[in-house]
């Protein structure tokens, strides 16, 4: 038996997900039960709005992008959004829009396919703060071991200046302590990043043209270290970043590869819209780094450089970790691929924010 007309329309009304109908222009033409009790709104009081009316202000301008995206491409989007209906508590959405298409395979509407992801992400979020008490400690740990070992050693070299009689013994002595004062500012700089402390507002640029400014102070330095830089920036709509702290993220990825490439090599840099996200690779084609080494590779204070001081080592093991928390601050996420001898790519997503 074939279901019915009425059976369609009883699986519409009845479905947990709300559901939210329109035509192409996205003009809501009917939303069942479950939609009606999210946005505590009559169906009557839907139908005959856009539905980047019904979205908050902030984000009306990306989803009517993006109902126009699938009204053209065809093609699902998908994008997250809170509402706070009538003073009720705050709701974080999943939403997915897709074509509707009629037997001639033209675009007859589009239909909004919304769940409520409140408790999930309030989940996420607690295990995240687990996990960061549960860094606390190796963190505290590296941080006092580091200083340690940097005080340790300026205390020796005070007690060589207030002792010797020596002028040169006594000028390298406080050359040297000068030294250690900078390098426990640089990790206090980075440790501020991590933590997310330090944070400058009014440095906002476009992320495209931060990519090309960076690319453009760089691009001697690594000439004359036989390494090729290329860029593959496609045309994506404008998403302001802090300048100073997403140069400071790119430097650091840098870094990394100038390290794994001694002889020379290749580090790419992209840039590409997907869906509502752009997506920020940077990849080298360097030594790559060991299995064993990916699931700490983010952590503070994990180096595959060296001991924690290192003598000559340049970087105590927070570059990446300042990477991790400067992506983090700007709602995005970073992902690793690599394999021994054979280059590292990190992947960063970050979200296109609606225009308030």
């Amino acid at each position: 038996m074939h279901p019915t007309n009425e059976y369609y329309r009883h699986l519409f009304a009845c479905s947990p997900l709300a559901v939210i109908g329109m035509d192409p222009d996205g003009t809501i033409e009917n939303a069942n039960r479950s939609a009606e009790s999210l946005f505590r709104l009559a169906s009557s009081a839907i139908v005959g709005r856009s539905l980047a009316e019904v979205a908050p202000p902030e984000r009306r301008e990306l989803v009517q992008q993006a109902l126009q995206r699938v009204a053209a491409s065809r093609q699902n989007a998908e994008l997250e959004l809170e509402i706070q209906p009538d003073g009720s508590p705050r709701r974080v959405l999943s939403v997915t829009l897709t074509a509707v298409l009629d037997d001639q395979d033209r675009v007859g509407g589009l239909a909004a396919w919304i769940q409520d992801i409140t408790h999930r992400r309030e989940l996420e979020t607690k295990l995240v703060e687990t996990e960061k008490i549960a860094s606390l400690g190796t963190l505290a740990s590296g941080v006092a071991h580091y200083f340690n070992n940097i005080m340790g050693g300026v205390a020796i070299l005070v007690d060589v200046a207030l002792t010797s009689s020596n002028p040169d013994s006594t000028r390298r002595a406080l050359e040297k302590t000068a030294q250690a004062a900078v390098r426990v500012g640089e990790i206090t700089r980075n440790l501020l990043t991590f933590a997310e402390k330090d944070k400058i507002l009014s440095d906002l640029a476009d992320i495209t043209e931060v990519i090309l400014t960076f690319a453009h102070l760089v691009e001697k330095r690594l000439a004359e270290k036989n390494i090729k830089l290329q860029l593959h920036l496609q045309a994506a709509p404008v998403v302001e970043v802090v300048g100073s702290r997403f140069h400071q993220m790119l430097e650091n990825l840098l870094d990394n590869a100038e390290n794994a490439m001694p002889q020379g090599g290749t580090v790419r840099l992209g840039l590409v819209q997907h869906g509502d996200h752009l997506v920020l690779t940077f990849a080298d084609t360097g030594s790559g780094i060991e299995a064993k080494d990916l699931p700490h590779i983010f952590e503070p204070f994990y180096t595959t450089r060296g001991t924690l001081m290192g003598g000559d080592q340049k970087s105590a093991g927070l570059g990446l970790s300042v990477v991790h928390g400067i992506v983090r601050e700007c709602g995005g996420t970073i992902e690793i691929r690599s394999r021994h001898h054979e280059g590292t790519t990190f992947t960063i997503r970050l979200p296109i924010r609606g225009k308030t």
